[in-house]
């Protein structure tokens, strides 16, 4: 039976300039701000953040397992999209699109990835709510870290 991918979208709205913003996600220094989430530079395609860029993420969640898995970057648009595709623990791809309205920054984060942890996919048919649950907790420390780190008001989650 093959493995579900789950579909996760998460939308964050700023006061602050979309250059702001996509500094802070462009540049995958997830650990400085984001809290419970870690990341590493593991290959390098050139000194700006580009196509074929990979790192390491690691994430700490609020219930008691880590994920971890490799990310290479393989569309830019600054600063308004960034696509990676995710290998490791997780499989799939995840996009990053922003766009700006007057003071208002929206940031849509799109997660579609399976697990390749055997525990995670035994267990998903009954602990799916506690999943979505916790990617949902892990998101909103993403959105308090951006608005802390930048001192921009978060207008919604």
């Amino acid at each position: 039976m093959p493995i579900k991918q789950n579909h996760f979208e998460t939308n964050w709205q700023f006061e602050a300039d979309i250059e702001q913003i996509w500094g802070l996600i462009n540049e995958f220094n997830y650990g400085d701000w984001w809290k419970g989430l870690d990341s590493k530079r593991i290959a390098v395609g050139s000194a700006k953040i580009g196509v074929g860029d990979r790192f390491k993420l690691f994430f700490q969640t609020k219930l008691p397992y880590q994920l971890s898995f490799e990310s290479e970057v393989v569309k830019v648009n600054s600063p308004n999209y960034l696509e990676i595709k995710a290998f490791g623990e997780l499989e799939g791809s995840g996009i990053w699109k922003l766009s700006q309205k007057g003071s208002i920054t929206h940031v849509k984060c799109i997660w579609d990835v399976r697990s390749n942890k055997k525990w995670m996919n035994t267990l998903a048919p009954l602990l799916r709510p506690a999943f979505v649950w916790n990617h949902n907790q892990v998101m909103i420390e993403g959105a308090k870290g951006i608005s802390d780190s930048l001192g921009v008001r978060l207008v919604s989650l």
